[in-house]
């Protein structure tokens, strides 16, 4: 179940987000703070929802999405390690594509092979195939691995 985050699930987030942070933290190069925190790569704000996906009342992941204008963008997916390969990753992109009927693209860094794995076996599924890919590269991340496709009916 999707649950849109709010004040109130700050601290879940800001706890999701570090477990996010420190899986991709090799890849993106990012380091902790003075702190030990590792700063939130997109911040939430009006348009840049955040979703947390949910069984029961446990928060288990989370999606920043960016809803600025079209296509909107999948900014940041979690799902924490206990819970992967049980389907919650996929049931939570879906829920959101569904939520929020648009063009959309995701973007995964080339060397992030197991969420590229991920999204292409997400959008056959989703799409019937029916989505573009290709592999760019980009200013801040290097090559980048982006699809394209609709939710809308």
């Amino acid at each position: 179940m999707l649950k849109k985050i709010d004040a109130t699930g700050m601290d879940t987030f800001l706890a999701l987000s570090q477990l996010y942070e420190a899986e991709f933290a090799p890849i993106t190069g990012a380091a902790r703070d003075a702190q030990g925190m590792y700063p939130v790569s997109t911040p939430l704000d009006d348009t840049h929802p955040g979703y947390f996906y949910c069984e029961g009342e446990a928060a288990i992941g989370f999606a920043i999405i960016a809803t600025e204008s079209e296509p909107y963008e999948v900014c940041e997916f979690f799902i924490r390690k206990e819970y992967r390969k049980q389907g919650a990753g996929q049931k939570m992109a879906v829920a959101l594509f569904n939520k929020h009927a648009a063009h959309w693209r995701v973007k995964q860094l080339h060397n992030a092979t197991y969420a590229h794995r991920f999204w292409l076996r997400v959008l056959e599924d989703y799409t019937q195939g029916n989505f573009t890919q290709c592999l760019y590269e980009d200013e801040k991340w290097g090559k980048v691995h982006m699809q394209g496709f609709s939710s809308r009916a």
